[in-house]
């Protein structure tokens, strides 16, 4: 069996048929990520395997994308097709364990859900979706990726929530679509940042509800 790093060079020797420019982001997503991750206490190999990973399929023309998508059995949905770039974090997550024989579960995860997120995210996929959102180029054009960046520092949930909050913000001013996915996870993301088990129910407004509330 390979070591992490045989896989990590493994895949990085993919890039050599990709463009220049994509490999400079994937290496500024690295650095980015080994950052937040050693501040979180995670496994450095692991998180930049998954960040060397992240956009193997990020170039590839539309067509191919929904072709790869659909050998690789994944679900296809109305927006993936409208916008088959979505399917690249998929698709290399599929072809990291199938082709290269990557088994780690949390890495592969980071790897598939770093474009949209999901309800459930180990700390690996949220370090490489912030570490990709908010690395030195984008945060050049994106200013608000800066305090972003900040937050995941202190607080890892919060901050995915924000970028959340940030994009839902981006597709109704330009009438984008949302992903269902993405959907998904934000509704989880807002109720798991709003719920407060600590303190008892909320008692009903309703007069009629209640004696307490009579006149």
């Amino acid at each position: 069996m390979s070591t992490i790093r045989q896989q990590i060079e493994a895949v990085r020797a993919e890039y050599a048929r990709l463009p220049a420019g994509l490999l400079a982001h994937v290496e500024r997503v690295v650095a980015e990520a080994r950052d937040l991750a050693a501040r979180w206490d995670l496994d450095l190999d692991r998180v930049e395997l998954a960040a060397w990973g992240h956009d193997l399929f990020r170039a590839h023309p539309p067509a191919d994308q929904l072709r790869l998508a659909a050998e690789a059995g994944l679900p296809i949905t109305e927006t993936d097709r409208l916008e088959p770039v979505l399917l690249h974090g998929p698709i290399a997550a599929v072809v990291l364990r199938e082709r290269l024989g990557i088994t780690d579960d949390e890495a592969l995860a980071a790897v598939r859900d770093h474009t949209l997120g999901a309800a459930e995210m180990p700390l690996i996929a949220k370090v490489i979706l912030l570490a990709d959102k908010f690395e030195p180029r984008k945060r050049q054009r994106t200013p608000v990726m800066r305090e972003i960046r900040r937050l995941a520092r202190r607080d890892l949930d919060a901050a995915l929530l924000c970028w959340a909050d940030w994009k839902w913000v981006e597709e109704r001013t330009h009438g984008w679509v949302s992903h269902p996915a993405h959907w998904t996870a934000r509704v989880r993301w807002v109720a798991e940042h709003h719920a407060d088990r600590a303190l008892p129910p909320i008692l009903p407004l309703d007069d009629d509800a209640d004696p307490a509330f009579g006149a």
